[in-house]
């Protein structure tokens, strides 16, 4: 009895595999997840109508997409769709302006059945696609999206049309004008990935976080931009609630701009005071936060001679998204890349001294990008560069003689951490990747 398949080959999934699984297996398949669907209009009767979660990576064919949400409308949970194929091959060729090339199955995978449909669907993912078809067009239509609990949003257009007006349906259902029962937001999980952010953009974005309350795990990326607005303004709603946060801005990576490629994921400016005011709102607003992934000003002087806050929190793992700017570090080994992660702690934890040991067990530094984590499981395929991939560590704690405590940190695989957090790919702070 087959529950979920997941077939990430490049070759798409054919009629008759589909036919093969309906056929075998439609009683008790519940989860489908491929890179690609390819196939003729196929009967309804020929697809799988129990599906809890439907995911395509490169989703080409709407017309058979369509078909397969419409099947399983009564018992979907869960779907995930994106143009990964096409919105990488042109990333990598244009870097600014290549949304335009990437087709957008939605308006079509409308036309055959709405996200309102859609009972019971709790996640929704799309990776590449204009969102602009999935604006509500009226009351219904709206409120549809007080019941999801996951939103990912990955370098899609039309991004402030749609939340700006999920923003509006939030606060429509939380006012006096919403009838009994009141349909209360439940979202829990907001991942937002954008390369060509704009003001408008981000005052939609800070407009949607603050129409609801109660997010548990939020990430914020942007390339070719800042995210100017301090965590303050955004954050609140959520603080008490918050247990994972991701927050990093970045300029276009440096070998595009012919400049030096040895921190292509830098912060571009990021300093200690902002470390500071970062760290500052954290400590005050997240007080339950378990997990966080931001960058370091690792060449800012003042940052060794200040006390940290972050011994205050009791954050489980740490992920500092980049590296030193060094000439140096692309031909550096792990033993290096070690001691940066002892000199991390000692910088920040170094002045714990006496109580209960800290709660951080996994410290991780690096980026994480699509060339590490998703073109593909080939063992034989050449690993990216030190500084193109994140290095994990294991931090235990010992207490010397004066009280002080002092951190050991042992480097352990991505295949290691997937199995200790029972992830695979790795999610939480993790879960959000840059294309390059």
């Amino acid at each position: 009895m087959l529950t979920l398949l997941s077939f990430m080959h490049r070759s798409p999934v054919s009629f008759r595999l589909l036919q093969l699984l309906n056929d075998k297996h439609g009683e008790s398949l519940q989860r489908l997840s491929c890179y690609e669907f390819r196939a003729p209009s196929p009967p309804p009767s020929a697809l799988p109508a129990r599906l809890e979660l439907l995911e395509c990576r490169s989703a080409d064919d709407a017309e058979i997409l369509g078909k397969l949400v419409y099947a399983s409308k009564d018992t979907l949970q869960s779907l995930r769709l994106g143009e990964e194929r096409a919105l990488v091959e042109h990333y990598h060729h244009l870097r600014t302006g290549f949304y335009d090339a990437i087709p957008q199955p939605l308006t079509a995978l409308q036309a055959v059945v709405g996200l309102s449909q859609i009972q019971n669907l709790r996640h929704l993912c799309f990776t590449g696609l204009d969102v602009s078809p999935l604006v509500p067009l009226n009351t219904d239509e709206a409120l549809f999206f007080t019941n999801l609990e996951e939103l990912v949003l990955e370098s899609c257009l039309s991004s402030e049309a749609f939340l700006s007006a999920i923003a509006s349906t939030f606060a429509f259902a939380q006012s006096d004008a919403a009838s009994e029962p009141k349909p209360i937001p439940k979202l829990r999980k907001f991942l937002f990935r954008h390369e060509a952010s704009t003001a408008t953009l981000k005052e939609a974005l800070v407009r949607f976080l603050n129409s609801f309350s109660g997010l548990h795990v939020l990430s914020l990326l942007f390339e070719n931009g800042s995210m100017s607005e301090r965590l303050a303004s955004f954050v609140p709603n959520h603080g008490q609630t918050l247990e994972a946060l991701v927050l990093e801005s970045r300029i276009q990576p440096r070998e595009s701009l012919r400049l030096d490629t040895s921190r292509p994921f830098g912060m571009g400016g990021y300093t200690q005071q902002l470390w500071e005011e970062c760290m500052n709102d954290i400590c005050r607003l997240c007080p339950n936060i378990k997990e966080l992934s931001i960058g370091f000003p690792w060449n800012d002087e003042m940052v060794r001679l200040r006390p940290s806050l972050l011994p205050s929190l009791q954050l489980k793992t740490m992920h500092i998204r980049n590296f030193p700017e060094s000439q140096q570090l692309a031909q550096m080994g792990d033993y290096s890349i070690k001691e940066h992660a002892l000199k991390f702690l000692d910088w920040t934890y170094g002045n714990v001294q006496g109580g209960s040991k800290p709660q951080l067990e996994t410290l991780s530094i690096g980026p994480v990008i699509y060339e590490s984590r998703f073109k593909g499981s080939n063992p034989n395929r050449r690993q990216a560069p030190e500084f193109l991939r994140t290095h994990h560590f294991l931090v235990d704690w010992a207490q010397t003689r004066f009280g002080r405590w002092s951190a050991m940190v042992t480097g352990v695989s991505e295949k290691y951490m997937e199995e200790l957090r029972d992830e695979k790919p790795l999610g939480g702070v993790f879960q959000q990747v840059w294309l390059k």
